[in-house]
């Protein structure tokens, strides 16, 4: 009985053979054509998922800052608060955590979006930091947080940015100036990490550029 189990395992290590060198390369070949094919189509779903994130994210923040502007009957436009509404520390853009975009040298008026006075998202839709006044019953004031989680970078790891100081709450294009209104972007800078959009541009002639992703305030 020795014997034979001994010649069993004999016969069965004969079946495992080493592959040769053409088996082998056949294998590699397979492995690559298969990798060339797969990766292109691989990266392309991660790169459309990156993409329908980030436009999801730029309307959630959107919805965010107008249930702020229901409850408070103005949008935050300030570090601070001076009688529970707005204070005297203009902000002119409200950002998320991030790095800061590149500015496109092809576009016209993006640099503001690098330069101008900015104040963190989660300062005003998360915390209470500059102090309004809370909301109490049939009155108005902050009832949040507005999101359900802090803000976060867009998926190529730069700001979300709104240029929140051209948000004016009057109806119609025109403000009390009797000069045309300016839009209100919430806007990532897209796969690129360059903004292409100008920061000032009237509600009459609104251009998106590049592959800029964006939600309109205003």
């Amino acid at each position: 009985m020795l014997r034979a189990a001994t010649n069993l395992r004999t016969t069965t290590r004969s079946h495992c053979r080493p592959l040769t060198l053409v088996e082998m390369t056949i294998i590699l070949s397979v492995i690559a054509i298969l990798t060339a094919v797969l990766v292109p189509t691989v990266m392309s779903h991660i790169t459309q998922a990156r993409i329908l994130r980030a436009r999801q994210d730029v309307r959630t923040l959107s919805e965010a800052i107008v249930r702020q502007y229901q409850d408070m009957g103005f949008v935050p436009q300030t570090r601070d608060s001076r009688n529970g509404g707005p204070g005297s520390s203009a902000i002119h853009l409200l950002v998320s955590p991030g790095n800061t975009p590149a500015c496109s040298p092809d576009s016209h008026d993006t640099t503001d979006w690098q330069t101008t006075d900015a104040d963190y998202l989660e300062n005003h839709l998360m915390n209470n930091v500059p102090g309004y006044r809370l909301k109490a019953i049939g009155g108005t004031g902050w009832n949040g947080p507005y999101l359900a989680t802090s803000p976060e970078s867009d998926p190529w790891g730069n700001r979300y940015m709104i240029n929140i100081e051209y948000f004016d709450s009057t109806t119609g294009a025109l403000g009390a100036d009797g000069a045309v209104k300016l839009a209100v972007f919430v806007i990532s800078a897209g796969q690129d990490g360059t903004i292409d959009t100008a920061y000032s541009q009237p509600l009459t002639d609104v251009n998106l550029r590049g592959d800029d992703i964006a939600h309109r305030l205003q």
